[in-house]
């Protein structure tokens, strides 16, 4: 005998199913998982999951320009927040490091720990524009602040500074790379390369978002987010006034192999 249903009945089972307990985890997570890039705009925070061994934090074109409301160069930013992610949570044994977006502007890293922010436990070499820093691997939970001096000359005060928080996490909510938010002191080692996942940001014109997007799936990465908004500068020519943020990751892929792609796209971005 075949079972025909009605519209309405066919409504009301799909409404169940949706609403079912065992299925809102993983229905919650598939949603989560699309509003990643948007909720790291609006929180400038990024939470990894423990399979996520390596995180490329970018220093964002303009990201050297004042965060201080009224202070001379702020209209130059383009975005909220001098790295992306601003804050990042992420597991014991994580390798990090900064790669350089800002045009024409080198960089250079502080790492301190959260309980004794004067006590710098980590200094990269200056870096230039579309090259990475040294890696740091943290080992040990807690919440570590890095910074960097002297990189406006317009407002000498002001200050870029970042936050990464180290935590364990376990239980079924640990998976998945969430936007969203740990304590004492870190043993940074300048480990050899490894293959593992890695994840990362980019931020590109919007209106050039698909090239970029097929470009980086080309190179082997996946764009797991993208959200687009009005940059903080207005647009200037061959980018128009509208960013997007890119959240990738890349599994399996050596870390040389991912900057390797980073520095073939990123001189190609059309900022200046």
């Amino acid at each position: 005998m075949q079972l025909r249903l009605s519209l309405p009945q066919l409504v009301m089972i799909a409404v169940t199913l949706l609403t079912s307990t065992s299925l809102l985890p993983f229905i919650l997570e598939s949603f989560g998982q699309k509003s990643t890039a948007s909720d790291l705009y609006e929180t400038k925070t990024l939470k990894l999951s423990p399979n996520i061994k390596h995180l490329v934090i970018l220093i964002p074109n303009e990201g050297h320009e004042s965060q201080n409301p009224g202070d001379v160069s702020s209209d130059q930013r383009l975005i909220n927040q001098p790295y992306i992610p601003q804050r990042a949570t992420v597991n014991p044994g994580t390798m990090v490091i900064w790669f350089n977006g800002d045009v024409d502007h080198d960089h250079k890293i502080t790492l301190a720990n959260g309980v004794n922010p004067e006590n710098a436990i980590f200094e990269s070499d200056t870096f230039a524009y579309n090259e990475p820093s040294e890696p740091i691997v943290l080992n040990e939970t807690g919440t570590f602040n890095y910074y960097e001096t002297d990189v406006n000359n317009e407002d000498q005060d002001y200050v870029m500074n970042g936050t990464i928080d180290v935590v364990s996490q376990q239980g079924p909510n640990a998976s998945g790379m969430t936007s969203g938010p740990a304590s004492n002191s870190v043993n940074p080692t300048s480990a050899a390369v490894n293959n593992g996942d890695t994840a990362g940001v980019l931020m590109v014109p919007t209106q050039d978002i698909e090239n970029y997007v097929q470009d980086l799936e080309s190179k082997g990465f996946a764009v797991d987010s993208t959200y687009n908004f009005k940059d903080l500068r207005g647009g200037q020519k061959g980018t128009g006034d509208q960013q997007a943020l890119l959240v990738w990751s890349a599994s399996g892929m050596d870390l040389g192999e991912v900057i390797s792609a980073l520095q073939d796209i990123t001189p190609r971005l059309p900022y200046s």
